[in-house]
């Protein structure tokens, strides 16, 4: 028999009352949890208080690619069965404290500090070492990522390329913006 709308419709309903109810019964004030909430609340205090608010614009914009390329891969990889987040702060499938709080704000604050290319590809390259090898073992540790089909050595790659990318994207778009005023 073939899988109706009706179908997926009811799973779907069936997934997030079952989400919810881990969620309640094992995240909400676990160690992990406070935690993720503590590191959220306090990196994006900490960002707002360094924030170049001269290059708001740019920053932010650059921000906004880094969490939105991050969330698709994110997207991606648990659709795949490559990972996988136990704990986090709100049911919500995906986490957002991670990919859409605290390492956009990681990147915006290397973008910020190191302006040359030089200076911002060791940043990056540092970051991504950072945080596929100790962030994530950390991260598997507190129970947060369950890597299934993946080893830390794979996110190298895509944590430099996300910054490095993005970098020479948001270059290209003030280049253009100079051009036309």
């Amino acid at each position: 028999m073939q899988p109706t709308w009706q179908d997926v419709l009811e799973i779907t309903e069936q997934y997030r009352h079952t989400k919810t109810e881990y969620w309640l019964s094992e995240n909400v004030y676990t160690l992990s949890w406070w935690i993720l909430l503590i590191t959220s609340i306090g990196i994006f205090i900490v960002w707002i208080i360094i924030l170049d608010k001269k290059r708001i614009f740019e920053i932010i914009t650059y921000g906004f690619f880094v969490g939105t390329v991050a969330i698709y891969a994110d997207v991606l990889g648990v659709w795949l069965d490559f990972w996988h987040y136990p704990i986090t702060i709100t049911p919500m499938h995906l986490p957002f404290e991670i990919h859409r709080l605290q390492m956009p704000i990681i990147y915006m604050v290397i973008y910020q500090y190191f302006k040359t290319w030089k200076t911002f590809l060791i940043a990056a390259a540092i970051n991504a070492f950072i945080f596929a090898f100790p962030l994530e073992s950390i991260l598997v540790w507190l129970k947060v990522y369950e890597p299934i089909q993946w080893k830390h050595i794979y996110s190298l790659v895509p944590y430099f390329l996300i910054a490095t990318v993005l970098r020479w994207i948001i270059n290209k778009f003030k280049q253009l913006d100079k051009n036309y005023q």
